[in-house]
């Protein structure tokens, strides 16, 4: 018998936690707000850590957002301790792992469906699929969404005093894994024929540990300008939705851009853009067509131990990318 049918009565309060980073809170935007869309008396808490909770501390679906500080186990009892007070009526979690299995168990849900990864589906649907456990009438989201705060944005627009079309430039990717970072005479390459072909300017956008690397494109142009590490997450996703066109490698704030309505080009290597690739209309994934991609390996058996870009990566060449991305901009502007 399905959990479905052994439910008597639909669940009025649930709890949804996920545990990743910003990209993958992003994508399960969508699961709450197929339940919210369908059954809108349910009153939705979600649970994740506070960097990516910036980008849904706004959100009209959600009722309450509560940050997790860590994963040690005595953080996950405090925390658990708190939400049991909350008296939910069902937990969804979307980080399997032997962690958040005990924490379920200390939350002492009624019912509780867990998240299981796979290749087949896109993350988004995936999420969906564990939701429809509960609530079998979910349909899917055409497109990902997020609510940005007014004054951040009211704030934004005055540091970035937009003129003239934006595109954005993420150049910085997760170091833990090979087959994500573009290479940097690319990106100068991508920049210097956007500007010699379009009337624009060209923001650099990303973390600390972003900056270095792409702040060396600065010395391109004028028109070229920072802010890497200047930003907030939630600043950073206004930013983002001020842009036209925004550029990215597989990372969170490619997922931000398509959630802000914003035109987005990825750049994959390794990774499955059929299970990570940005999702809706108005977005697109590039990526080489070599036989062994997609590999979704950590490490590259391609790739010689003097080297620093992955052969899947390197074939993607800045004229496929200018022309890919230009006609978003043409067709923008």
């Amino acid at each position: 018998m399905t959990l479905e049918l052994t439910f008597k009565v639909m669940p009025k309060k649930i709890l949804i936690l996920r545990f990743g980073a910003i990209g993958d809170v992003v994508h399960s935007t969508a699961l709450y707000r197929s339940i919210k869309r369908k059954y809108p008396e349910t009153r939705i808490h979600y649970v994740c850590f506070k960097t990516p909770s910036e980008n849904i501390l706004h959100d009209p679906d959600l009722d309450k957002v509560w940050i997790a500080e860590g994963k040690t186990y005595k953080q996950l009892w405090k925390l658990a301790k708190k939400l049991r007070k909350e008296k939910f009526d069902a937990f969804i979690n979307l980080q399997p792992g032997i962690r958040t299995r005990l924490f379920s168990l200390m939350l002492g849900m009624p019912e509780t469906v867990t998240y299981k990864k796979t290749f087949k589906l896109h993350a988004v649907e995936n999420f969906r699929q564990t939701g429809k456990k509960l609530f079998k009438h979910i349909e899917p989201e055409k497109n990902l969404k997020l609510y940005i705060n007014q004054e951040v944005k009211n704030r934004v627009s005055v540091l970035l005093g937009k003129k003239s079309p934006v595109i954005a430039f993420n150049m910085g990717v997760s170091p833990t894994r090979q087959g994500r970072r573009w290479p940097l005479e690319y990106w100068r390459e991508l920049a210097k024929k956007f500007l010699d072909n379009h009337d624009c300017k060209i923001i650099l956008t990303g973390s600390l540990e972003d900056r270095e690397f792409s702040e060396t494109l600065l010395d391109v142009s004028p028109k070229i300008s920072s802010f890497c590490a200047k930003v907030s997450v939630e600043e950073n996703t206004a930013l983002l939705s001020f842009c036209d066109l925004v550029i990215s490698g597989d990372t969170g704030p490619l997922h931000v851009a398509t959630a802000v309505g914003v035109p987005a080009v990825g750049l994959y290597g390794a990774a499955p853009v059929s299970r990570t690739g940005p999702y809706g209309e108005n977005c697109i994934a590039v990526f080489s067509h070599r036989q062994c991609v997609p590999c979704n390996k950590r490490k590259c058996k391609y790739l010689k131990q003097d080297e620093t870009y992955t052969p899947c990566l390197e074939d993607i060449k800045p004229d496929r990318v200018f022309n890919v991305a230009g006609a978003y901009l043409l067709e923008k502007n």
